[in-house]
């Protein structure tokens, strides 16, 4: 199988990585032409908790691609999706029977990708995978993590399955789901919590958590989510949800993590609000769900925003 990563950043550089060192023909696809050049130039330079190498894989512009894949993992950020698709589609790297998989943040992804390609070749993927990105070429891979993934229809096919199993020869830990919607969500529900208020707050994960009056801060924006989730014949569980934020604040878990949201606006690079807090406002909109505390906090982020134009 010819495998493509359309946005190689940190994750993409994780998951692409193990792939090829798997043995899987892998080229990574990035729109950052100084990350790309550095990857060709030197290879790419992987540092864990106990080594640092070098691998020699294949990287591309997306305007320089040349053949198709059979399987594209799509891990751009959210709003850069449907642009990096559309270069994809117009370079040939599609054809009529390539999967393409999302493996990125947030909310909405079926829906925009069955705009360009059709829904039986999408698959959904959700990973609790981290990485870190050094620099142009360098990636940070720490910790372990797994993958949950389901083609977007629901349906149980043998690609499916090969997708799963190289997912596994890669050692990514990953299973096929019977409800990837609900392991979305379920992850969605603390990134839409943390990533914001760490924004907007300036804080780490622990520093939130030192607050004495957390919960009651976090709760009613929890149950929000759950409301928007549950309207949507989506199973997420309001105790479940405020564990699973929970779990992440001791130091040891995330306590001393800043957010990719954070670390984005530090960059100065747009967040992904619109396709959490935002994409929850609009969902309940729909639904005739009130979300003051989402379409509040997506105001906020996005005020913030206006300092790095």
């Amino acid at each position: 199988m010819k495998i493509a990563i359309a946005g190689a950043g940190a994750l993409g550089g994780r998951v692409g990585s193990q792939l090829f060192e798997a043995g899987y023909d892998v080229t990574l696809i990035d729109m950052w032409e100084e990350h790309v050049n550095k990857i060709n130039e030197n290879g790419l330079e992987i540092q864990t908790e106990t080594d640092t190498y070098t691998i020699d894989i294949p990287a591309t512009l997306p305007k320089n691609i040349e053949g198709s894949f059979d399987l594209i993992i799509v891990l751009t950020k959210a709003m850069q999706s449907v642009e990096m698709v559309k270069t994809l589609e117009a370079q040939g790297a599609i054809r009529e029977d390539t999967a393409l998989l999302s493996m990125m943040n947030g909310l909405g992804h079926k829906d925009r990708l069955k705009e360009l390609i059709k829904e039986d070749h999408i698959f959904l993927a959700v990973t609790m995978w981290t990485a870190g990105l050094r620099g142009p070429g360098q990636i940070l891979l720490e910790g372990s993590g797994s993958i949950i993934m389901q083609r977007a229809d629901g349906v149980d096919t043998p690609l499916g399955h090969e997708i799963n199993d190289i997912f596994n020869k890669a050692k990514l830990n990953s299973q096929l789901s019977d409800d990837v919607f609900l392991a979305i969500w379920e992850k969605v529900v603390v990134n839409s919590v943390l990533n914001p208020l760490c924004t907007i707050l300036d804080k780490r994960i622990g520093e939130i958590a030192a607050y004495s009056e957390v919960d009651d801060m976090i709760e009613p924006l929890i149950q929000e989510i759950v409301d928007v989730a549950n309207s949507r014949d989506v199973a997420l569980d309001y105790n479940k949800s405020f564990e699973k934020i929970k779990a992440s604040f001791p130091d040891e878990v995330a306590g001393l993590h800043y957010p990719s949201m954070h670390q984005d606006f530090s960059n100065k690079r747009p967040t992904e609000i619109d396709y959490l807090n935002g994409q929850i406002a609009r969902y309940g909109a729909e639904k005739g769900i009130k979300t003051p505390l989402n379409e509040m906090i997506t105001h906020m982020v996005h005020q913030l925003e206006m300092k790095n134009q």
